[in-house]
């Protein structure tokens, strides 16, 4: 049975973005924000990122000016490695559900990371197109973010650029 309709469907090929109310159940999302919040009382407890991957990676990455008073972690990579909820939300989700009705049943998962934006941290994600940063010959990739907090003006909202899908494709690396 559909998750989607076919104005959801209609829109996002269009606009190239969809928000899904709903697309984790009470208790996943207070799980997420729980392993979330021990992450970052951890980080307190240290001043420069941390931890490692199985491929290698940092962890834990902390942006200047993080301190214990006022910590600044910035991003979480691979949550799914190191917590049960992350690893369960990943393979069970109503946005899985929403993906199958865009891209069908096939459908890969490339990555999981948190980016995140504490009060008080100076944590700036500018403009940028997520297809850029990933090797891929084909186009049929979608990014799925789930929000632990509403977004508010406050808190750093999100911005989509409705079409931006469509082309053109700009330069990262160059002022951008």
């Amino acid at each position: 049975m559909p998750t989607l309709s076919t104005h959801q469907i209609a829109q996002f090929k269009q606009d190239g973005y969809l928000f899904l109310e709903e697309a984790l159940t009470d208790g996943q999302l207070q799980g997420l924000r729980q392993d979330f919040e021990k992450w970052k009382e951890e980080s307190r407890h240290h001043s420069a990122p941390y931890g490692d991957t199985f491929d290698g990676r940092c962890r834990f990455d902390v942006e200047p000016g993080h301190s214990f008073e006022t910590p600044a972690l910035r991003r979480i990579a691979s949550p799914i490695e190191i917590s049960d909820i992350y690893l369960e939300v990943m393979r069970n989700n109503r946005a899985l559900d929403a993906l199958e009705d865009l891209l069908g049943p096939n459908i890969k998962f490339e990555n999981a990371k948190i980016n995140s934006k504490l009060p008080g941290a100076a944590t700036e994600i500018k403009f940028h197109q997520d297809f850029l940063f990933e090797a891929h010959t084909n186009d049929d990739m979608v990014t799925v973010l789930f929000f632990l907090d509403d977004l508010t003006e406050e808190n750093g909202p999100l911005e989509v650029v409705p079409g931006s899908h469509k082309g053109p494709l700009y330069e990262h690396w160059h002022a951008g």
